[in-house]
Parts: C-alpha cells; sequence; structure tokens
C-alpha cells in the first residue's frame, strides 16, 4: 500500500503542476482537497478528491486521516489578498493552524507549506537570506507569515517536520489554462506577445527579480518529501533560481522564444529609465537549499515555449 499525500491547492496554477508530478512519480496516492471541485482531474486522474474548506474544522479534521504528507498550497493569491486581508487572514493564518493541528493528530510525519518570498519586502532587493526580516505589509505578506508561524511553532524533527518554502516568482505552463494567474508577470508577457506581438513593460526593466521554473518547484516538492530529516534543520527554505534577471531581459527571453515557436518578430515597449533610477541588485540566496542536495535545473525555455503555444491556442 503506497503512502497518501494531501495536497491542497491541487486544482490551481502550481498546485495542478504538482499534482501532475506526483502521478507521474507514481510513489505517492494523491488524495486532493478542494471547495469546489468532486472528480480527479485529467493530469492526476487516480487521485482522491475530497472537499475542504480550512474554515470548517470538521472538514480540515477528517482530511488528514490516514495521511502519510501535507502539501498545502491554498491560499488566496495576491490581488484576492489586497481585496479581502481579512479573509486571507483567515484562510493562511488559521486555516494553516487548523490544517497543522489535524496533521499531528493523525500521525502526519511532514508538512510542506508553500509560502512567499515576498513576505521579505517589496520590492525585493539586496540580499536576501532566510534570516533577513520579514518587513512586506500587504496582505499576501502577511497572511503568509502567519501560516509559516503555524508550522514552525509545530515543528519537531523526531515527531513533526514542519517545512516551509518562501518561493520567488515562478513561472510555466498551468494545467488548466483558465486559472487566475495571466496578470502575473511572465505569463502577461507570453499573453501580450501571442496578442499583439508587443510587450509593454510597466516600468523601465531595469529592476531585477528571481525566477523559478515550475518544473523546479515541482522538483523541489518531491526532494523535500523525501529528505532525510537529519537534513531539514529548522525547516525554512529560500526556494528560486540560482540567479537573478532583469525584467527587461526576461521580455528579451519571451520575444525570443515567440519568434523560435511561432515566428513572431516582437517589440518592447518601455518608459526610458528616469535620470536618478536607482536599481539595487537582488541576491536571492538559496545556499540552504542547495546544502540539501536540491539545485534548481533552470528549464526556462521549455516552460516559455510551452505558455506561448497555450496562449496561441486559447486565442484560436
Amino acid at each position: 500500500m503506497r503512502p497518501v499525500v494531501l495536497l491542497t491547492g491541487g486544482f490551481g496554477n502550481l498546485g495542478g503542476r504538482i499534482a501532475a508530478a506526483l502521478h507521474d512519480h507514481r510513489y505517492w496516492d494523491i488524495r486532493l482537497a478542494s471547495r469546489s471541485h468532486t472528480s480527479a482531474p485529467a493530469w492526476a486522474p487516480l487521485a482522491e478528491v475530497i472537499q475542504l474548506d480550512l474554515l470548517d474544522n470538521t472538514e480540515v479534521a477528517q482530511s488528514c486521516k490516514g495521511v502519510s504528507a501535507v502539501i498545502h498550497l491554498a491560499a488566496l493569491n495576491d490581488r484576492q489578498a489586497a481585496q479581502d486581508p481579512e479573509l486571507a487572514e483567515a484562510v493562511s493564518g488559521r486555516g494553516t493552524e487548523a490544517l497543522v493541528n489535524a496533521a499531528i493528530e493523525n500521525n502526519v510525519q511532514r508538512f510542506i507549506f508553500m509560502s512567499t518570498a515576498h513576505v521579505y519586502s517589496s520590492p525585493l532587493q539586496g540580499v536576501i537570506t532566510e534570516s533577513t526580516p520579514t518587513t512586506n505589509q500587504h496582505p499576501y505578506a502577511t497572511s503568509h507569515i502567519s501560516g509559516e508561524r503555524a508550522v514552525a511553532e509545530r515543528h519537531d524533527k523526531e515527531r513533526f517536520l514542519g517545512i516551509r518554502l518562501r518561493c520567488a516568482n515562478g513561472f510555466g505552463y498551468p494545467m488548466n489554462p483558465e486559472v487566475d494567474i495571466w496578470h502575473t508577470l511572465v505569463y502577461d508577457l507570453c499573453k501580450q506577445v501571442v496578442a499583439t506581438h508587443k510587450m509593454t513593460l510597466r516600468s523601465s526593466g531595469l529592476q531585477q527579480r528571481n525566477f523559478i521554473a515550475v518544473s523546479d518547484i515541482c522538483a523541489a516538492i518531491l526532494h523535500f518529501l523525501q529528505l532525510d530529516a537529519t537534513q531539514v534543520g529548522d525547516g525554512l527554505f529560500n526556494l528560486g533560481g540560482l540567479t537573478s534577471t532583469t525584467v527587461l531581459e526576461m521580455a528579451t527571453v519571451v520575444a525570443a522564444r515567440a519568434h523560435a515557436v511561432l515566428g513572431i518578430n516582437a517589440t518592447i515597449d518601455r518608459p526610458s529609465p528616469s535620470v536618478d533610477e536607482l536599481v539595487i541588485p537582488l541576491d536571492y540566496q538559496i545556499n540552504k537549499l542547495i546544502a540539501t542536495g536540491f539545485v534548481p535545473k533552470n528549464i526556462v525555455n521549455e516552460e516559455i515555449d510551452r505558455l506561448i503555444l497555450m496562449c496561441a491556442e486559447n486565442q484560436q
């Protein structure tokens, strides 16, 4: 009998890819938790689907029965959190705490909480390690800090591994093109280049960001599901790419891939840098992550190619 992993948010952008990776890995039986879906998706056809509202104590208590590990992704996105900060805090704070308690009561040994790099600051700049203060007051950031705290307070290397991953800017094709992700940078650039053969940046594009391919995020999740407990340490890890890049450089990559995949000759429009514009380099350090034996492969072209093709298909 295979161990069971509970995945919340498994119908979303990142969750869909993680569910597919778990399905392909074939070591785990998958339990997908959802508020609205009732049947297994095409990308994880053998998954068990359960109803789970993180604010319903009865459903939360039932969700962890027979489970060996939890991957907790369910949360409001940045726009939703800004619109309803109280709900964001309730879901990521109290909801995560309830799920952690249910996991411990059911002898779940490993709990992976997907947090965000944006807990540190906005914009991200300078050298950032796991000990950098978390100062961002956006509801998306503060609600994730509440979730982190709920996991960290119960972290015990002997009985309950509470792993928190502060994920940088993930990008990659979603299993379901209807997910609410297309407003974020790389997705928006791909959508623009297919629709108009032009990308319009909101800034000079000189700001640096750390990007990580969704394929690397999925690989990291599989890594932490199997990582020896002695290597988990305090359980807190930055999860990002090996280097940071500017927004303009990413737009240039998207333009090159659009030409390679669809023959599009794209242009990039952007405001000119101001005379006094100060760009502080970003060094999002993942040394702790690498020390566990995981190194991102940074498969940029494949992810962007699939995104561009998805945009083209949805235009037809």
